[in-house]
């Protein structure tokens, strides 16, 4: 289930093991992974595809989120895809406030994430 998966990556991230994420192709799908080289070579295709800079974040507890750093948030937990991978569509937000008010919370309070740019890449 998808929400397994978002409390498998909160656990992960807790514990101070390094995940990186990029937008997606499509829209409010993101790339989520702790190999940033997995990471990095989608950011590019997206770049390359939009003609503009695209953010490789790391995620971080929403707790360590410092003034000017946004939110990543699961606003729609979906069945996942048909080979298991979790479907999740997100959203990026600039506060604790609207992260919480966002999220989705039809199998109890999903969690979501702070987001440090770690590097950018062009098309």
């Amino acid at each position: 289930m998808s929400i397994d998966y978002l409390l498998e990556l909160e656990r992960i991230i807790s514990s101070g093991q390094e995940v990186y994420a990029c937008p997606g192709a499509q829209e409010k799908k993101w790339v989520i992974s702790r190999s940033f080289d997995d990471v990095k070579r989608q950011a590019q295709r997206v770049a390359s595809s939009r003609k503009q800079l695209v953010d490789i974040v790391r995620l971080i507890s929403f707790s360590d989120v410092m003034p000017g750093e946004m939110y990543l948030v699961p606003i729609g937990i979906e069945a996942p895809g048909a080979r298991g991978e979790p479907n999740i569509r997100w959203s990026t937000v600039e506060s604790k406030e609207a992260a919480e008010m966002m999220r989705d919370v039809r199998e109890g309070p999903s969690p979501f994430f702070g987001m440090q740019v770690y590097e950018q890449v062009g098309s």
